[in-house]
């Protein structure tokens, strides 16, 4: 829900059109390597509307079982057999939530964060699954989210390593300053903690009278929604249409590039209330960083959490940049020699999905929650 950089705008037309060159230079060097005619460019140009016009909801790559269900979320145990999982505290994983499909966390077979997370030795998992708002849950607040956090850690013995990506990790960071006794290690992926961090012209809304800057950001947010816009990175739909079209010929190509879009087009609406609260307090006002922040009468105090405290950012990523996921790092009153930070060369979604990511950073980062606080 966070604006993008006047950097990633001033490079917009240029990744565009570095896209556009590859995708159709890879094209026509495909036609000629096949030696294709008329007809074959006829097929090609069906699959790509095919693809492009897919509408099919996203799901999850395997059918881990829903064990508790709410309003606003189902809990899924995504636990696997192991002899050491016995007796180890459980992990839940926060997916993000503003407008997507928890799904992109068991993305595919082939790029699932809940998969690298087992091969790291975190096999007594646990993920929410937040649903789409309906009329009944529109009004949810910030208060029914963490209900359904505070009683998925209950159901799950009442102490777990806490694992947010997205808004889930700003989720995940709320829950723990309020209930640090409950939180054995909290790993933060791809979540602002200081929203204004980089970005001083998010800071001006606040300047607005009361409400304005949040109703202006809220403008421009279900703007960008109704026109199509993927606010975590609206270039990147056009990198991926040429993607396609350079790959036409390969099915694997259009398979991956199908599960990828299809997470990406899904609109899954949030409840507004919850919205409007995250746009006012958090966006406009940065009230997590600047220790403002009162959730069910109390304030959220971030020096309460004391964990092993593991942060990961990406430095491609227009939602979240680096600065302001680090940011949480200072905030905190974990012991410097606890906190790990990790940056990769990646963007928002690649954090969650990108093969490299998935083997070089969240497998090692189970691998060290697992063996215990440091």
């Amino acid at each position: 829900m966070d604006a993008v950089s006047p950097a990633a705008i001033a490079a917009a037309p240029f990744r565009i059109g570095a896209a556009a060159i590859a995708g159709w230079s890879a094209y026509l060097l495909g036609l000629a390597r096949r030696g294709a005619g008329p007809l074959d460019i006829v097929d090609d140009a069906a699959a790509l509307v095919n693809v492009l016009t897919d509408r099919d909801r996203p799901g999850w790559a395997h059918p881990w079982p829903v064990v508790r269900h709410w309003p606003l979320a189902r809990l899924r145990d995504c636990t696997v057999a192991s002899p050491s999982a016995a007796g180890t505290v459980p992990t839940l994983l926060l997916p993000p939530q503003a407008g997507t499909d928890s799904c992109i966390v068991d993305h595919s077979t082939e790029r699932s964060q809940v998969t690298a997370l087992h091969a790291g030795g975190l096999t007594r998992l646990y993920c929410l699954d937040w649903l789409p708002a309906t009329a009944e849950t529109d009004g949810a607040s910030i208060d029914e989210h963490l209900a359904v956090v505070a009683e998925s850690v209950a159901q799950l013995g009442g102490r777990v390593n806490l694992i947010g990506d997205s808004q889930g990790g700003w989720l995940a960071t709320v829950y723990a300053a309020l209930h640090p006794g409950q939180v054995h290690t909290l790993t933060v992926a791809g979540a602002p903690t200081d929203f204004h961090a980089g970005r001083p012209g998010i800071g001006l809304l606040g300047s607005l009278p009361h409400g304005a800057g949040a109703a202006v950001a809220a403008l421009l947010y279900d703007t960008g929604r109704a026109l199509g816009v993927h606010l975590t990175d609206p270039v990147g739909e056009v990198q991926r249409a040429m993607d396609l079209l350079a790959g036409l010929d390969d099915p694997d190509v259009i398979v991956r590039i199908t599960e990828q879009r299809r997470w990406f087009v899904w609109r899954q609406p949030i409840p507004a209330a919850f919205r409007d609260w995250i746009i006012e307090h958090l966006v406009v006002g940065n009230e997590l960083a600047g220790g403002e922040l009162v959730v069910g009468g109390r304030r959220v105090d971030l020096t309460a959490i004391g964990c092993p405290l593991t942060l990961l950012a990406g430095t491609g990523d227009l939602l979240a940049p680096p600065a302001q996921v680090h940011a949480l790092a200072a905030l905190v009153g974990t012991a410097p020699e606890r906190i790990t930070v990790y940056t990769v060369d990646d963007g928002h979604i690649g954090l969650f999905v990108g093969r490299r990511v998935l083997s070089e950073r969240w497998t090692p980062i189970a691998s060290a929650v697992a063996a215990g606080p440091g």
